[in-house]
Parts: C-alpha cells; structure tokens; sequence
C-alpha cells in the first residue's frame, strides 16, 4: 500500500507539468512561463532523483526520471519559443 502512494505520488507530480508542455506547443508562445521556476525544479527533481537512487526507491526513482524529462521538454520550449520571439522582433 505504502509502494503505491509512492507510485500515485510520483504519478500525479509527473503529469503535472503536461497540460504546460501542450499548451506551449499548441500555442507555440511561453512569454508566462517562469524560466526560474523550471530551473529549480529541475534541480530538485534531480536531487530527489539521486535521493531516490541512493536508497533504491524505485517509485521515486521511476517517476522523477520521466518527469524530469518533461521539464526538459519545457526548458527547451521555453527556450525555443522565447528565441524564436526575439528572431520576429528583430
């Protein structure tokens, strides 16, 4: 039981940043999203990830693994979109 609280923990958290990703990508803007916020949370997933690893928890360590993918995914939008802004203005 307590293995599958991790697990829908883990789940929760992960498909948390989804419905951003697909706003981005449908929208193709991200001039709201908070660079800084994705930073530290990419930082913490990485460090939970670590945690995780350390102590062989493998719901910590499953879930941080692809949620910190998706948060890459929407570093690089971010990244992208805000580029692709400045190329417009320019």
């Amino acid at each position: 039981m307590v293995e599958f609280i991790g697990y829908l923990a883990g789940f929760l958290a992960m498909i948390s940043f989804l419905p951003q990703v697909a706003k981005t990508i449908r929208s193709r803007s991200a001039k709201d999203i908070s660079l800084a916020m994705l930073l530290l949370t990419f930082a913490t997933n990485v460090l939970y990830l670590i945690y995780g690893v350390a102590l062989n928890l493998m719901p910590i360590v499953i879930m941080l693994s692809i949620m910190t993918c998706i948060v890459l995914l929407q570093i690089f939008l971010t990244l992208r979109c805000r580029e692709a802004r400045h190329a417009r203005r320019q």
